[in-house]
């Protein structure tokens, strides 16, 4: 691993709300680094009346990286399935794996208005495969990306809501998504277990909830969203150490706080130190 690398998710460019503001206000996030590493839903490409906006800001968002001299490197997520084909990354000799969060459940987005369509679409796209071809990892990703794009056919017709909006019309999805954020960290390490055995460290996006859990001698790192609840956060890896740090905005722009909620160094030790196992941290 060579240089600073900084790794942001779920910055959901091109949307009016519950995004970040735009590409140039990000643009202090990767001062200092070699790399920046966008792990998904890095704009609202699947929704109609935002898909131009959308694309105009990650052009910017290239374009403003290029001149800075930084790397960037783009992981598709649920909603730009088809931004990128890669669909994880590792780094560090393999101790960190990083993949958008899509693919640990069926539906994707268990909390969506389309979800019951993408399950079926995943469904279907499984069955489609020799059985000793469902376990692979590139196959696994690729019928995760190609089930999220079900979600269009839906938002074609049908507007997006603000977050909030679509809990107070449908208020029983909240319990729903507490129960979701409390299984994401172990459907993690499960699936690291089967795919990424030697990975120490599993860095998420995609559930909008930050945290760190420290799960079978690996630390399971969600990097929250620029949108609904927020409180994004940003994973640094520098000089052999992970840290995890809260991105700050003033209004206008980000910036990464100069303390991180946690710093590890980027060994094979058995466990995190500081962090009991099973135990979540959040700021």
């Amino acid at each position: 691993m060579i240089g600073r690398i900084v790794i942001l998710s779920d910055t959901h460019l091109g949307r009016p709300d519950g995004a970040a503001l735009s590409a140039a206000a990000l643009r202090p996030l990767w001062h200092g680094a070699n790399h920046l590493v966008l792990n998904g839903d890095v704009a609202e490409v699947h929704h109609p009346i935002y898909r131009g906006q959308a694309a105009r800001e990650v052009m910017q968002l290239l374009e403003l990286a290029e001149r800075d001299g930084v790397q960037v490197t783009m992981l598709s997520g649920n909603h730009d399935p088809y931004l990128s084909d890669v669909r994880h990354l590792r780094l560090a000799g393999g101790r960190v794996f990083i993949t958008h969060g899509d693919v640990l459940h069926p539906a994707i987005a268990p909390w969506s208005p389309a979800a019951d369509k993408i399950r079926t679409v995943n469904k279907l796209a499984m069955a489609k495969l020799e059985p000793g071809q469902r376990d692979c990892l590139e196959n696994r990703l690729a019928v995760s990306q190609h089930a999220a794009s079900a979600e269009w056919a839906y938002y074609n017709t049908h507007k997006p809501r603000p977050a909030w909006v679509e809990l107070l019309q449908r208020p029983w999805l909240i319990p729903q998504i507490l129960m979701y954020w409390k299984k994401i960290p172990h459907l993690a390490a499960a699936f690291a277990a089967e795919h990424v055995p030697d990975a120490r460290f599993i860095l998420l996006g995609h559930t909008h909830r930050q945290g760190i859990w420290n799960l079978a001698h690996r630390v399971i790192i969600n990097t929250g969203c620029y949108g609904f609840p927020g409180k994004p956060w940003a994973v640094v890896l520098d000089q052999g150490e992970l840290s995890v740090r809260p991105v700050l905005c003033d209004g206008t722009s980000y910036r990464l706080s100069m303390r991180p909620v946690a710093t590890f160094p980027i060994t094979d030790q058995p466990q995190a130190p500081g962090i009991p196992a099973g135990s979540p941290v959040t700021a």
